[in-house]
């Protein structure tokens, strides 16, 4: 990696991580550095290539194919998501009081119905729903590595005490944490495919072509 690239992708994480983030005077727990996959995985210049490339060159067989041959691998990183997603709920459910656990309950339904309605639809990505699937991956990472701007996304929803913010300060640094541990293990084209591999019947289905122009009398 060049001081170049390394200097920029330090830059958009430093940047990312802080943002939205204000002066806390609740006591904050340590938090990791990024890795260095991720650095590189959203260095400026790096990001940019492949956002170009990906606009220009949309291969559905080329996607397919590496989806059926990277299946175990993106199999295997879902899961481990939903295992890191899952602990924290469960450890966040116990941290609220039984009125935001109803409206934590709610939310989680809502968006468990949404995800299945995304993986029972069939019909056929368009290339801008495509390039969506393919890049949610990465934006999803803001989400899971950030500490003080989830805090305050959760605080707000759900009115949390100042010993409710401590102890869900605490769970998010550890979820971070996991993570990243996940994500330095994880080959980055697994990542990327991982929204796709569950809708890949979507991916491969021919577009529907447009209907010619009537004839003019």
């Amino acid at each position: 990696m060049t001081q170049r690239v390394f200097v920029g992708g330090l830059t958009v994480v430093v940047f990312l991580a802080g943002y939205f983030t204000r002066a806390y005077t609740t006591r904050a727990e340590p938090v990791p550095p990024p890795p260095p996959a991720l650095t590189r995985e959203l260095a400026p210049q790096g990001a940019q290539k492949a956002d170009d490339k990906a606009k220009h060159d949309l291969d559905r067989a080329k996607m397919v194919e590496d989806i059926k041959r990277l299946r175990p691998q993106i199999d295997a990183y879902i899961a481990q998501v939903h295992e890191i997603d899952g602990e924290f709920d469960r450890e966040f459910n116990a941290v609220l009081n039984p009125k935001q656990r109803e409206k934590r309950k709610a939310y989680m339904q809502a968006r468990a119905e949404k995800e299945a309605k995304r993986i029972a639809d069939r019909e056929p990505l368009s290339d801008e729903a495509l390039q969506r699937e393919r890049e949610r991956p990465l934006t999803g990472i803001y989400g899971m590595i950030t500490v003080t701007p989830r805090l305050e996304l959760l605080t707000k929803e759900y009115e949390l005490t100042e010993e409710q913010q401590i102890r869900t300060r605490a769970l998010l640094s550890v979820r971070r944490s996991k993570f990243i541990a996940l994500f330095d293990a994880t080959p980055h084209p697994s990542l990327r495919l991982s929204r796709l591999a569950p809708i890949i019947e979507r991916v491969a289905a021919p577009l529907p072509t447009a209907a010619p122009a009537p004839a003019k009398k």
